[in-house]
């Protein structure tokens, strides 16, 4: 069983505290395009973690996920990758993403999650550049979020396991660039 965790939790604080989940994508909340991706992509379960703007996106979620609320968000990423593992942990595989990607697809979810042998952490590149979904083994997220603190989630877990992650070149799959600020806006234009 694969779990899809969508990271939706922050205060938007480069993008003048709006909520990133909510922004308009395709005619709808850009959150609504990373779980449908994760969901067509192989995932069977995809949880959403909610904190500045909880009920609010809680109230715009895709019916088909399942919210959970990180009431220390302020803390940092890492309370909600903890949060997130946390609820997903009944799953074998674990597919990591960040709200704030609206080049995500479900042919790229399908891509990496194919790749990943366990054992593993599966990571796309695009260009030189890491990006999301990220796929762990259980074992490992619960791992990665004990170690994460601050705002760093599941670096510090990867760099201390580098010789275990598998590198898959996504380049041509997927615009890897996220929204964190006024400027990136056009990127929902596509």
């Amino acid at each position: 069983m694969t779990a899809g965790i969508v990271l939706a939790a922050g205060g938007g604080s480069r993008l003048g505290g709006r909520a990133k989940a909510l922004l308009p994508h395709r005619g709808r909340p850009l959150l609504h395009t990373v779980v449908d991706a994760l969901t067509r992509g192989g995932c069977d379960e995809v949880f959403v973690v909610t904190g500045a703007f909880g009920d609010e996106v809680a109230a715009h979620a895709p019916p088909d996920a399942t919210v959970v609320r990180n009431d220390r968000w302020a803390d940092g990423m890492s309370t909600s990758l903890r949060a997130g593992v946390g609820a997903a942990a009944r799953h074998d595989v674990l597919a990591l993403t960040v709200v704030d990607f609206p080049g995500i697809t479900d042919e790229l979810v399908r891509v990496v999650l194919a790749a990943h042998d366990r054992g593993t952490v599966t990571v796309p590149v695009f260009g030189d550049r890491p990006g999301h979904p990220v796929v762990f083994d259980r074992d490992d997220a619960l791992t990665a979020a004990r170690q994460a603190t601050g705002d760093e989630g599941a670096r510090t877990f990867l760099r201390r396991n580098r010789d275990r992650v598998r590198r898959v070149d996504c380049t041509l799959l997927a615009d890897s660039a996220d929204v964190d600020t006024p400027d990136d806006l056009h990127r929902l234009a596509n």
